[in-house]
């Protein structure tokens, strides 16, 4: 196995720490969930381009790599659900709605030969709902030392949650459209 596919799986192996973490009561543990989700963004990064730059990109890693980004995502979110700091329930079914959805797709494509890996959009929605997560986790710790700032935390997680929501359906329609001609073949 390769560095970079060691690299996605030690990923989901954090994420599923970071979520152990968060379903924990108190302050130490939600630092190290907030540390534990920020080290596998970094590893996000940095097995995308061990794979690039050394020509080990795999069929694998092309699969693989968006799932652990999901369970890192979604973990958490589920995980700041519980913490009752106004993430909503509704936004996140529907970013696990549009995970199902984007994996049905992609076992389509691969029975017509194909491997869906991670475009541009996808990967900037990503992008996206991960600094908003981040910032929830760090929103949650806030909130854990009220004493370090006063901040409407509820509303803020609320609208973070409603970008990340955006940008999880807009890449999706990105992926439908790109598919579309795939698609009508199917139904057919």
């Amino acid at each position: 196995m390769n560095l970079a596919n060691q690299l996605t799986l030690l990923r989901m192996g954090m994420a599923l720490a970071m979520f152990a973490a968060l379903m924990q009561a108190g302050a130490g543990f939600h630092e190290a969930a907030f540390l534990l989700f920020a080290l596998a963004m970094a590893t996000d990064w940095v097995d995308g381009y061990v794979a690039r730059r050394f020509h080990t990109v795999s069929a694998f890693g092309k699969v693989a790599d968006p799932v652990a980004d999901k369970i890192l995502v979604v973990g958490a979110l589920i995980g700041l659900i519980r913490a009752h700091i106004g993430v909503p329930l509704w936004g996140v079914f529907l970013i696990i709605a549009r995970e199902l959805l984007m994996g049905g797709l992609r076992v389509l494509a691969s029975a017509h030969g194909k491997v869906h890996a991670a475009q541009p959009w996808g990967k900037w929605s990503m992008g996206v709902q991960s600094g908003c997560v981040l910032a929830m986790l760090g929103l949650l710790m806030i909130e854990e030392h009220p004493s370090a700032l006063s901040l409407p935390i509820p509303p803020l997680c609320y609208w973070l949650t409603i970008v990340c929501v955006a940008a999880a359906w807009s890449s999706a329609y990105s992926y439908y459209r790109q598919s579309q001609k795939m698609l009508e073949k199917s139904w057919e």
